[in-house]
């Protein structure tokens, strides 16, 4: 799958100006992520506290994902994304008054870091299930990996941005712009026309059947687990960096921002070596999460810069890399009336799984240091790794 159909799916007007405003509003989202993760730390001087903060923004998918999938499938996906998405807005430029006028507490930043995680369990599902109305389905595999590195080409960009400003201009503008960054998605979504659903009419959602169509195909769920593993792996760049900034690196705080940003390159690295191998096998898979397990590992030892800088880039490239061919799987595994609920159960493996793996890190980072909080939470990837490659035969086609 070369570059050029890569340029054609993005140059399709459906699809690209859809692209767009996500990764706006992907890249809002990092801005606030390290201006709310720098201000917790602030605050408290605690890896525990950062930790909370992370567990409140991603408890969401855990509380809503079973009616969040359903209402994917019953409801008009592009009218739940305009909802949750001016509902977040909302909640950020209350959080920017609230900072401008210089009333932030601790309770403050964990209700709104709450409030945006709800509308962003509830926009998951909506977006994962919407994307194959968007591309024709010889364009697919190829959509479902740019969708997928919209969060973490804008994670190569937006901490770098959230750096600069948290330091020259700081928190209220931080809030801001991510507040002005959700309705890019509101506008694009004006623009588009995706193609008719098909709305399913069911009745009460319930997560038990959700999960069985996942337990029914093995392959869904062994995605659904690498998804999961993938998540927990990757909960040091958000929850230790403020710590190795500061403590390990000594420098500034905000260099938080360097780090999660060097993650994020890693990510688009990742991007140009999985476009070729969409349709691979699982020791694909195994040799990516090998990347992210040794890049994370590789962060907890290290003592400069430079050298953490580096792994967190190798790190990024196993995680875009199996997160893509894992999500790519699923999509092409499901069929189109369970995709809403599907696609909740992976937001539950990606974003409900962050809250405890978040509250384990800062606990880990609390009692032993972040070192070793690092290493822990790398080692579900190594193992993963292993167990993928001793059973690795080819996946999907």
């Amino acid at each position: 799958m070369g570059r050029a159909s890569v340029w054609q799916v993005l140059n399709k007007r459906r699809f690209g100006v859809f692209f767009a405003g996500g990764f706006i509003s992907a890249t809002g989202t990092w801005v606030q992520n390290i201006a709310q993760t720098v201000l917790i730390f602030r605050l408290t001087g605690s890896t525990f506290f950062v930790a909370l903060v992370n567990l409140a923004q991603f408890l969401g998918p855990v509380v809503l994902a079973p009616w969040a999938g359903a209402a994917a499938d019953r409801f008009d996906r592009r009218r739940i994304l305009v909802l949750a998405q001016t509902s977040s807005a909302l909640i950020a430029a209350t959080l920017a008054v609230v900072s401008g006028l210089g009333q932030v507490t601790t309770p403050i930043l964990l209700l709104c870091a709450l409030g945006i995680g709800l509308g962003h369990a509830l926009s998951v599902p909506a977006t994962q299930a919407l994307l194959p109305a968007l591309v024709d389905e010889a364009d697919m595999p190829v959509g479902i990996a740019l969708n997928a590195s919209t969060f973490n080409l804008a994670r190569a960009i937006g901490p770098l941005i959230g750096a600069v400003v948290v330091n020259q201009l700081g928190f209220t503008w931080a809030f801001t712009l991510n507040s002005l960054s959700f309705m890019a998605v509101v506008g694009s979504l004006y623009v588009v026309q995706p193609r008719a659903q098909e709305l399913v009419r069911r009745g009460r959602a319930r997560l038990r059947d959700s999960l069985a169509i996942v337990r029914a195909d093995s392959t869904l769920l062994t995605m659904m687990v690498v998804v999961a593993v993938v998540s927990i792996a990757a909960d040091p760049v958000n929850t230790l960096t403020p710590a190795f900034s500061v403590d390990i690196f000594s420098r500034a705080d905000s260099f938080t921002g360097f780090l999660v940003g060097a993650f994020g390159i890693g990510a688009v690295i990742g991007v140009a070596s999985v476009m070729r191998r969409l349709a691979s096998s699982l020791r694909v898979v195994s040799v990516m999460l090998g990347f992210l397990g040794v890049g994370i590992v590789a962060f907890g030892l290290s003592s400069a810069p430079a050298v953490g800088l580096v792994s967190l880039v190798l790190a990024g490239l196993g995680y875009l890399g199996s997160i893509t061919i894992a999500t790519t799987l699923i999509h092409k595994t499901i069929e189109e009336g369970h995709r809403g609920r599907v696609m909740a159960i992976w937001s539950m493996s990606f974003f409900g799984v962050r809250p405890f793996a978040s509250l384990i890190d800062g606990t880990l980072a609390s009692l032993f240091g972040p070192r070793v909080a690092a290493i822990g939470m790398a080692l579900p990837a190594l193992a993963m790794a292993v167990w993928l490659a001793r059973r690795s035969r080819p996946v999907g086609t």
